[in-house]
């Protein structure tokens, strides 16, 4: 298949907030995880999308803790997801991640290339500046993750995927709109080679 997609369960898993980080806090659980890694390995799919409930590499406020990017909130998890995915190439295989729970739209590329797009928030009222790579309030201090995108102002908007199979293989756009339709950011991703 052209496209596949996966959609975690961020709730009924998960470990308390307030608990300290570590390999035995989850928001997936063990046998979703153990079901997502299986299912992306087992995948001939050219493009492979993880839609999260919550933002795995931001960045986001630095003083939260209820998401994979934040310190002391579930960040180990998604550390060893990323080096999990690093370790069977993922960066390679048509693989992004699509997250939600931001206010704010962005492109960021976490530093093993995985790439995660946010949706930001529907409706101007919920939208607000993100934070940036650097910036020390966020969780990424060091600015570590590349972003091509982040909303310049608060503005809602959506996440518009298209699949195209195309005579020369399939291509993948991924457009940032606004609440009217207006495209604010696009990218337009090929088949990986080998496909």
């Amino acid at each position: 298949p052209d496209l596949q997609l996966w959609f975690v369960e961020g709730r009924d898993f998960r470990s308390p907030n307030a608990m300290p980080d570590g390999p035995d806090k989850t928001i997936w659980g063990a046998e979703q995880l153990n079901w997502l890694k299986e299912s992306l390995l087992a995948s001939d799919a050219t493009f492979k999308l993880l839609i999260s409930p919550t933002p795995m590499i931001g960045p986001d406020d630095k003083r939260k803790t209820d998401n994979h990017t934040n310190l002391g909130g579930f960040r180990h998890e998604g550390d060893a997801f990323f080096a999990w995915l690093d370790e069977n190439g993922f960066q390679d295989k048509g693989f992004y991640i699509l997250c939600g729970d931001r206010h704010w739209q962005y492109h960021s590329i976490h530093p093993n290339g995985i790439e995660e797009f946010s949706c930001g928030a529907l409706v101007d009222q919920n939208s607000r500046v993100g934070r940036k790579p650097g910036d020390p309030g966020s969780t990424d201090p060091e600015g570590l993750i590349r972003q091509p995108f982040t909303s310049p102002q608060a503005g809602g908007g959506f996440l518009l995927v298209e699949l195209d199979p195309g005579p020369g293989g399939p291509s993948l756009s991924l457009r940032l709109m606004d609440i009217y339709g207006e495209e604010r950011y696009a990218v337009t991703q090929r088949a990986p080679k080998g496909d």
